[in-house]
């Protein structure tokens, strides 16, 4: 059984690995480290923030059209997407976000939709289900 399960994990790694071989790299990372600890560097950013941000904004259709944080994370993803068909390197597109490392941006982005796939459980939109304290909205007190 354990070497069935081997060589079947061989066998998916070689197609993942011919799958990312057969496809054109838009922006390749000029990296070889991130300089942060345990970030890896991603070969294909453009490819995985694409993905990330098409997804992200599938993802917001089932939030509320008039919900706020739906319409600004729209205009933000769209924003980015906008700067990253743009971008002739992944240098240049971190400069335009003012990023230091695109593997802290892809990780932002799968932060983000973790919370959107979240967000219709949590129903924030919803009214609140009693009267909210004196001063609760009030900052600084």
């Amino acid at each position: 059984m354990s070497c069935e399960l081997d060589l079947l994990f061989k066998l998916i790694f070689i197609l993942l690995k011919l799958n990312t071989m057969s496809r054109k790299v838009k922006l390749p990372n000029p990296r070889l480290i991130t300089g942060i600890v345990g970030r890896d560097v991603v070969k294909d950013p453009y490819f995985s923030l694409s993905r990330l941000y098409q997804t992200t904004l599938k993802e917001l259709e089932t939030l509320p059209k008039s919900y706020p944080y739906r319409i600004e994370t729209e205009r933000l993803t769209k924003e980015r997407m906008g700067l990253l068909e743009k971008a002739k390197s992944v240098v240049e597109f971190e400069q335009a976000l003012n990023a230091r490392c695109i593997e802290n941006v892809i990780q932002e982005a799968k932060s983000e939709l973790l919370l959107i796939r979240k967000l219709p459980n949590w129903a924030p939109w919803e009214p609140l289900i009693g009267e909210a304290p004196e001063n609760q909205w009030k900052w600084p007190i």
